[in-house]
């Protein structure tokens, strides 16, 4: 086999775990928006801490940032409290280290003794760091139901 041959054979066999390791990436990306959802739901604060990068920010449905600390919050007084929090209709981007997700979150609960159900546009930021995704920015945005 020529040089050129053999550079064009390394080339495509690259590309083509490049892309397999990328498809992976962004199926774990997805599972773990789904475990993110169970475990808001579920009030689990340990997996919520461990999964929200220190630094966090969300901008919400008014356009208000709120940090890790106030999710934490949040979830330890179990207000709000829901009883659907559910990410679909997601795609993944992976760029390196980085990866985005966007997808529509539907929400159902109780806020403030006040029910609420709402769907949301959002795009989440995660940062992969000694091997493990954290969620670095989030933000979101209602989608007005008819």
């Amino acid at each position: 086999m020529n040089r050129f041959a053999l550079a064009v054979a390394v080339s495509l066999l690259s590309t083509s775990s490049a892309l397999a390791a990328s498809g992976a990436d962004e199926k774990a990306l997805m599972d773990l928006e789904n475990r993110i959802s169970a475990a808001y739901r579920a009030g689990d604060v340990a997996f919520v801490e461990k999964t929200l990068d220190e630094r966090y920010t969300l901008t919400n449905s008014h356009a208000a940032v709120s940090h890790r600390a106030d999710d934490l919050a949040e979830l330890r007084k179990h207000d709000p409290h829901y009883d659907v929090f559910e990410t679909h209709d997601m795609i993944a981007r992976v760029y390196g280290d980085t990866g985005v997700v966007i997808g529509v979150v539907s929400l159902k609960g109780t806020s403030g003794g006040k029910a609420f159900d709402a769907d949301m546009r959002f795009t989440d930021t995660f940062v992969r760091t000694n091997g493990a995704w954290t969620l670095v920015a989030a933000q979101v945005t209602r989608i007005e139901k008819p």
